[in-house]
């Protein structure tokens, strides 16, 4: 696995997926919640020539793993552990800086090599493992640094994507609503089916609205508050 590592807007996503155009078959793990494939969440890609096929999505339930670092850490781990053995692969993180977090999820991945793109701080603090392979890049050539606006834009793009086709359901709901929050959907192995919104509840049942298809082990209320008014219902 090669796990790149930098702040954010450095190219690191654009060069995942050039190298993976590259190779008949391999995986990307997207360890990027707030920028990634669907906000709050890491996923498991297959890809074949570039086109990604999701497998596995995990919910982190934060925008950031600051405050989440032992959930990111262990979600990471569960993901790469669906890997097969010696398949090519690459990581692509999100711009957490902090050393501490950084190197844990080194320990745990255990990548054939580390990329730190566009912060030689970062580097700098990680250079004095060496059994760790870590290399220094600049950013890749025309990354450009989003404006907040343009973030909260993409994340409510991928949102609203991955709500279309929802259907309400009605799951038991034990803990007290939190109709302000987002919820997720596990299943039985622990693993993201899908977000809910909370419409209504009453005698320990709620009526969800979610694209989330299979049997719902678990409700999780996220730390993400549902977009008012784009999301349908």
């Amino acid at each position: 696995m090669l796990l790149l590592l930098g702040p954010t807007d450095v190219g690191k996503s654009t060069l995942a997926g050039r190298l993976l155009k590259e190779l008949e078959e391999a995986y990307l793990l997207d360890l990027d919640p707030g920028q990634g494939d669907l906000p709050g969440t890491f996923t498991l890609f297959r890809a074949q020539r570039g086109t990604l096929t999701p497998l596995r999505r995990y919910l982190l339930s934060g925008l950031s793993p600051r405050g989440l670092e032992a959930r990111a850490v262990v979600g990471a781990l569960r993901l790469a552990r669906l890997i097969p053995p010696g398949s090519p692969a690459v990581a692509d993180t999100d711009g957490l800086l902090d050393p501490a977090f950084r190197l844990l999820q080194l320990e745990a991945l255990n990548p054939v090599e580390a990329l730190v793109l566009g912060s030689e701080a970062l580097y700098q603090a990680l250079r004095w493992r060496k059994d760790l392979r870590l290399r220094l890049a600049p950013p890749l050539p025309g990354a450009r640094r989003k404006t907040p606006k343009e973030r909260r834009e993409n994340r409510l793009k991928r949102l609203l994507a991955h709500f279309q086709g929802a259907r309400p359901r009605v799951l038991p709901l034990e803990e007290p609503p939190l109709p302000d929050r987002l919820y997720g959907l596990l299943d039985g192995e622990g693993f993201f089916l899908g977000y809910g919104r909370l419409l209504a509840w009453a005698g320990g049942e709620g009526l969800f609205l979610t694209p989330a298809e299979g049997e719902v082990a678990r409700l999780e209320a996220t730390r993400l508050p549902f977009p008012t008014p784009a999301l349908p219902g």
